[in-house]
């Protein structure tokens, strides 16, 4: 493999988020979306599914984060399963909060923000739905379905129509699926092409949408192609969060081996990226000043 790109195996950590009160986003994030609270204490809360962590939460906010900063538009948890999504898209009926709900095709979302402001996607991926993918010569994208029908990719998901693969029984699971992971973080962003200078050509993603048309850009890695996004639908209208808002703090790269931390190390140096190491950990930051850390698996 080439070791300038990421390896397939690559995948996205645990995601830290910075919020203004942690009892109030508990409600969101444990009580309605079903997290497990894995560990807290008065500054923090650890939340996850299947005994790993998924998200932790951070006190010390002083503001929401506003609509159309830059800075995390959201952080995409995927189920492995339809019947996960219903059961979410049941307890978020429940809870009464104001959620919304997508189809984009290559998979079906649920969106809901929690007090902090932070953005939240609860995904089912359906790759199996697309044809094709069509980039007219003016960067609009097309998303072509099997039964060669054109989407947008943004329609509305029939809710009530995930909630019948629930069934009559009226059983809701109260908890996140334990297969449930990290799939993708989506920001907002000034500069995507600057981003994607770093994103692809230093830590070695794959690019996938790059349209400025569109309004997003995105990079994953051979088996998942959309891990880290960044849009620009703000245009005009995006600014900088304010001074102590909630919002990200960072998010974590899992890489498959110390062989392929190494390389990454030494692109970063060549591109003169301040970075830190420590043993088998990469702290760094993305040229909008996004932090993320780069871990082995397993560690």
């Amino acid at each position: 493999m080439d070791e300038r790109l990421l390896s397939p195996v690559t995948r996205l950590g645990p995601v830290h988020l910075r919020v203004t009160d942690v009892p109030a986003d508990l409600n969101v994030w444990r009580d309605a979306l079903g997290l497990a609270l894995l560990g807290e204490d008065a500054n923090m809360a650890e939340l996850g599914a299947g005994g790993r962590t998924l998200i932790v939460l951070h006190a010390g906010a002083e503001a929401p984060l506003p609509q159309k900063s830059r800075d995390l538009f959201h952080v995409a948890i995927h189920t492995t399963s339809r019947r996960d999504l219903a059961h979410t898209a049941a307890r978020l009926k429940a809870s009464g909060l104001r959620y919304s709900a997508q189809d984009h095709l290559i998979s079906e979302s649920l969106y809901v923000s929690d007090p902090s402001g932070n953005g939240i996607e609860i995904c089912f991926d359906t790759p199996e739905r697309l044809l094709r993918r069509e980039v007219s010569p003016n960067g609009r994208v097309a998303l072509i379905a099997t039964d060669g029908s054109a989407h947008s990719g943004i329609e509305p998901l029939d809710v009530s129509g995930l909630l019948r693969d629930l069934g009559n029984s009226g059983n809701i699971e109260p908890k996140m699926a334990q297969d449930a992971f990290i799939g993708h973080i989506h920001l907002r962003a000034r500069a995507p092409e600057m981003l994607m200078k770093f994103y692809l050509g230093v830590l070695g993603f794959r690019p996938h949408i790059q349209s400025r048309t569109f309004g997003m850009f995105d990079c994953g890695t051979e088996r998942r192609t959309h891990m880290v996004a960044f849009n620009i639908w703000a245009r005009d209208d995006l600014r900088e969060p304010p001074p102590g808002a909630a919002g990200l703090d960072h998010f974590t790269i899992e890489l498959g081996s110390v062989q392929e931390l190494d390389a990454v190390e030494r692109r970063l140096k060549a591109a003169d990226t301040p970075m830190k190491r420590d043993g088998r950990v990469i702290s760094t930051a993305d040229p909008e000043g996004n932090r993320l850390r780069l871990v082995v698996q397993g560690d």
